[in-house]
This record gives C-alpha cells, sequence and structure tokens, in this order.
C-alpha cells in the first residue's frame, strides 16, 4: 500500500463551514451541496419524486488512469422516499472528446438520463425501497448493488444483500485493473464485473437521488 502512487486524497477538512464546493469540483442538480464540518455534504432530498433537486451528480475535474482503486466514506442523513442511495461514476468521459466540465450547462438538473450516453460505469449501492416480486422478499431490508456500462446502461452485475440505512457510515471501496472490476462495502465485495473492452480513463462522480448524505475521505490510488 505505501509504494501506490496516491492521485487524489480528500477529505473536506480546512473549509469554512456552509462554503461552497472546492475548486476542483461542480455539481449538477440537487437541493444544495456545501462543506459541513469537514464533510461533502449533498442535499437531494425534496420528498417527492420528480421534483427539481431530487438527482445530484459532483464530479472532480481530474481525469483518472483506467487502473485504480477508489475508497470513499459516505452517510445517509435522510431519505424521505427511504432511497438511501449512494450511487458512484467511474471513469467517465464524452464519446466526442469535449470535457465535461465544458459541456456542464447541458446537465444542469442532474437528470440519470444525460449520463447514460457518456462512456463510463456507474455503480448503484441504495435501500431497495422498490423490491420488485422476484428479487428478494418484500419488506426486506437489503440493499441493492448494480455495476452498469455506458454508453447502453448495459448490466454487469447485480445483487442483493447487506444493507443500506440512513445513520450509518459505509466504507466503499471499487477497484478496477483492466477489465476486471469490483465494489466492496466495509471490507467485503459485493460486486465482480468483466468489460472486455473497459474505458482507460476519465472523471469520478458522486451521484444520488432522493438522499440527503455526505461524503468524506476520498482516496484514488493507481493500480500497477
Amino acid at each position: 500500500m505505501g509504494n501506490q502512487n496516491v492521485l487524489l486524497s480528500e477529505d473536506f477538512e480546512g473549509y469554512r463551514d456552509g462554503s461552497a464546493l472546492p475548486a476542483d469540483w461542480w455539481a449538477e442538480g440537487g437541493e444544495k451541496v456545501w462543506i459541513e464540518e469537514g464533510r461533502l455534504r449533498v442535499k437531494a432530498n425534496p420528498g417527492v419524486r420528480g421534483q427539481p433537486g431530487h438527482v445530484c451528480t459532483v464530479w472532480h475535474r481530474k481525469v483518472f488512469p483506467g487502473n485504480i482503486r477508489v475508497a470513499f466514506d459516505a452517510h445517509v442523513v435522510d431519505s424521505a422516499t427511504g432511497a438511501n442511495n449512494i450511487n458512484f461514476f467511474l471513469l467517465y468521459s464524452d464519446p466526442t472528446g469535449a470535457p465535461l466540465h465544458e459541456t456542464r450547462h447541458s446537465r444542469t438538473s442532474g437528470e440519470y438520463a444525460f449520463y447514460h450516453p457518456l462512456n463510463g460505469y456507474i455503480f448503484t449501492f441504495l435501500n431497495d425501497f422498490e423490491a420488485k416480486a422476484g428479487c428478494h422478499e418484500a419488506g426486506s431490508t437489503k440493499a441493492r448493488f448494480r455495476m452498469r456500462r455506458c454508453p447502453g446502461f448495459q448490466l454487469m452485475a447485480e445483487t442483493y444483500d447487506y444493507h443500506c440505512k440512513k445513520g450509518i457510515t459505509y466504507r466503499v471501496t471499487i477497484a478496477k485493473r483492466n477489465g476486471d472490476i469490483t465494489f466492496a462495502v466495509d471490507g467485503r465485495v459485493y460486486l465482480e464485473g468483466r468489460d472486455e473492452n473497459p474505458w482507460t480513463e476519465g472523471l469520478i462522480g458522486l451521484r444520488t437521488f432522493q438522499t440527503d448524505l455526505w461524503w468524506d475521505n476520498i482516496q484514488i490510488t493507481e493500480l500497477p
């Protein structure tokens, strides 16, 4: 671990409470995004699905290489619909080559469909508050995990396990080495995917919907 190249280490300390995003970050959608007690707070929880601000993506401007390990803490403060949504965009880019920061004004609402035509991977970790028949028993408290590849919103892996509750701090770890990708929470791997034509660089995005949460202790290291 000591020999790994740290590409990003952000604990959001040193910023004044209530201040806006640091210079290397920008947000699309959401009700409010700000620094609070040394954490990145994202509020996208208006109470009713479809209302303005119910989705949000927070991007970092740095372009990361394809073989990386991403780790972060995430903590749901509240979710009026019970979604408890902690999502992540990995190695995102525009197929046209346009920098995502330059096209941000075309995605000001942060709607999910804007990101499906782009290149990248989507990781979903949330409370399965809309349990479907055949997934698991109705009313269970299991979390829903999904890994998708874009463009095309292609499902790579899926499972229902563990939990995703408000008031709990989760440590999420994503590792991608060439075409092999894993998604782990609190030290256990829940998703494993294989991409035969993997993306080799791109941005990271912190994504949520119908949830008020914070993110902290983001660390990205390069993998050999």
